[in-house]
């Protein structure tokens, strides 16, 4: 009875986060909806719903989402990307800088936030420079998809498999065995746009102009801001260091909300960057972790994913064609966050540890590159159609996504595939 319970829930959810527009239903408030009814309808107790929560992802967001906070109101994260597009002087090296430059930036300080980085910038470059926003707005998309792969804090999918997977030092396996390709797979969607846009892009032949003065910016802040997250970036590496001398064991989550601590102990605005904090990703996650050990537990999971082939730890191929596979086909339907915090379970249940170094990375970059197959697979995608109509601009739809989308997709899987099976 809890199976249908917890799969009735999970499809309003859905229903609630597919037709958001019809019914005026924020995300994160379908996403606490779901976790409710969860504990109402009996499907997970009350104790064992904050149990559920993960403290350790919510801490790591916080941290973050404080540190970018800063960044973004002292102005820096505008002047850095300012300076990017300042360097383009062709319409190929504008759709470039989207692509490449933003992907890199959504590496280390998460793809959500470039997103809302990047869309006015986009919305102002295409105006002097002739180009279609949706050009741009489409590059921006794909760009920070790509480029959140190669990191454990570029996404939060990512992020949870860090946690959850065992694997000893994230951080910098993720940077040794996802940098190269995606890298790689940056150049390789920036030539697939500039082949599909062609004959718009010849057409666009002025210059950039990207006024700098838009926002305020405080020096003062400015340094303070870029010393903290400088020093929680090191942290990252520094910490694996100190875990592989067995000096220390800090985990990414306590490096993140150290870095969050030194900037409000010595920010002069750091009631102003509190509440600049989207608290309501925080509400999402908090509940979505509700929701998935609801469908765990009551059996339900094995409703969803028992059509499927199971991977088999033991035979690599195999396990990493099947949870690319996977991948590419759930989060289309669950979005890529919920559908790895529900295959984490899966792939434990299944006997995969901290030793599947492989298999591992191919969930995280196949889950996260699934979000250019299709607007349904990532909410980065999400985030910048709203956004930027909410600007009064015509952004992408499905169709012309998915057309787009279902090439770079292709191209990017059959990187990180081949780029994995053969080195591990």
């Amino acid at each position: 009875m809890q199976e249908y319970a917890a799969l009735a829930v999970f499809g309003l959810v859905y229903i609630l986060i597919i037709g958001r527009r019809r019914f005026g239903v924020p995300i994160w408030a379908a996403m606490l909806t779901g976790a409710a009814l969860m504990v109402g309808l009996q499907v997970i107790g009350v104790t064992d719903a904050f149990k559920a929560v993960n403290l350790e992802v919510i801490a790591f967001l916080f941290g973050m989402f404080s540190l970018v906070s800063a960044l973004e109101r002292s102005g820096v994260l505008r002047a850095v990307a300012v300076r990017m597009l300042a360097q383009a002087k062709t319409p190929s090296q504008i759709l470039m800088i989207f692509v490449v430059g933003m992907g890199v930036l959504a590496a280390f300080l998460v793809n959500d936030t470039i997103a809302l980085l990047g869309i006015p910038l986009a919305v102002q470059i295409a105006r002097h420079s002739g180009i279609r926003p949706a050009v741009l707005l489409l590059a921006l998309a794909f760009g920070i998809t790509v480029g959140s792969v190669m990191t454990p804090i570029g996404n939060p999918q990512n992020l949870l498999i860090a946690i959850d997977s065992g694997i000893e030092f994230p951080f910098a396996t993720f940077l040794l065995y996802l940098g190269a390709p995606t890298i790689a797979n940056l150049f390789a969607t920036f030539y697939v746009l500039k082949l599909y846009f062609r004959k718009e892009l010849a057409v666009s032949s002025r210059a950039s102009e990207v006024a700098d003065d838009d926002g305020a910016y405080n020096p003062r802040q400015a340094r303070l801001s870029i010393y903290a997250t400088v020093a929680t970036l090191a942290g990252f590496a520094l910490s694996e260091v100190l875990h592989g001398l067995g000096v220390a064991d800090l985990s990414l989550s306590v490096v993140a909300m150290l870095g969050a601590a030194a900037l409000y102990a010595f920010s002069k605005e750091r009631t102003q960057i509190l509440r600049s904090v989207d608290y309501s990703v925080l509400v999402f996650f908090a509940a979505m972790f509700v929701v998935t050990t609801s469908m765990w537990s009551s059996g339900a999971v094995s409703g969803i994913t028992g059509w499927l082939p199971e991977p088999n730890p033991a035979d690599g191929p195999q396990s990493i064609g099947i949870i690319t596979a996977t991948s590419l086909s759930l989060s289309q339907v669950l979005s890529n966050v919920p559908f790895v915090d529900l295959y984490n379970f899966v792939m434990i249940e299944k006997g995969f540890t901290g030793e599947h170094v492989g298999q591992w990375l191919m969930l995280a970059a196949a889950s996260t590159v699934a979000g250019n197959l299709t607007i349904l697979g990532a909410a980065s995608n999400i985030i910048i159609i709203e956004s930027a109509e909410a600007r009064g601009v015509r952004a992408f739809g499905f169709v012309e996504f998915a057309k787009i989308g279902s090439v770079i997709t292709a191209v990017n899987i059959l990187i990180y595939y081949l780029f994995l099976t053969l080195v591990l």
